[in-house]
């Protein structure tokens, strides 16, 4: 065999020895898919880094990190649905506007640039969320507020128990004439809740969502 094929063959038996000694490590993982849409790790580290509220509890980290995923997993089923339903297209949307009231909520992009860069983000994974997130609200205000409508009916029913809860305090309920905006506004805000939460519903009947953790 001649010198020059015997070090090359060394070569080769040599980089496949090194390669056989890797310690494979993954790069992402994936902890849900909604549809055909993988939701990361790094997505649920993106939404502890902007301290979105999840209703996480005060339990363990499996605890938080798993209402963490439902939120997030609620967040891509309803952007799903407005993109399949071609909805999105049809609403005003300030993209731009959301990106920066979350960072302003954090203390600015220098606040959280290095755990960004540790967990792997950039700012397309910041523009990524705020799409979502202002999608969904613009959804919740320009389509569904609109259909709410208040009754003096049901503005007394929230005045009786609003008097109630000050009796039992020991206090005397203000006239009702004094907290109507209030009601109105905490009536309104209600049924708009339950719209979102019958859109939801709906919109998970219709998605394929796969939880692979917790």
């Amino acid at each position: 065999m001649k010198p020059a094929t015997t070090v090359i063959i060394l070569l080769i038996l040599g980089h496949l020895t090194a390669a056989q000694g890797l310690v494979r490590e993954a790069v992402e993982e994936v902890v849900a898919v909604v549809d055909r849409t993988p939701i990361l790790a790094s997505d649920l580290d993106l939404t502890e880094l902007l301290d979105i509220p999840a209703h996480t509890s005060s339990g363990s980290e499996a605890d938080r990190r798993s209402a963490l995923l439902d939120a997030r997993i609620r967040l891509e089923v309803q952007f799903r649905d407005l993109e399949t339903s071609g909805v999105i297209y049809r609403l005003d949307l300030d993209v731009a506007g959301v990106r920066r009231s979350l960072l302003d909520s954090v203390g600015g992009i220098e606040a959280i640039r290095e755990d960004l860069l540790a967990t792997g983000l950039d700012d397309s994974d910041l523009d990524e969320l705020a799409l979502r997130i202002c999608a969904v609200n613009a959804y919740a205000e320009q389509r569904l507020r609109p259909r709410i409508s208040v009754s003096l009916q049901e503005i007394e029913t929230a005045y009786r128990d609003f008097a109630t809860e000050i009796a039992s305090a020991g206090e005397e309920a203000p006239s009702m004439t004094a907290v109507n905006e209030q009601l109105h506004r905490l009536v309104a805000e209600r049924k708009l809740n339950d719209e979102i939460e019958r859109w939801v519903e709906r919109a998970s009947d219709e998605r394929e969502v796969t939880r692979f953790v917790r």
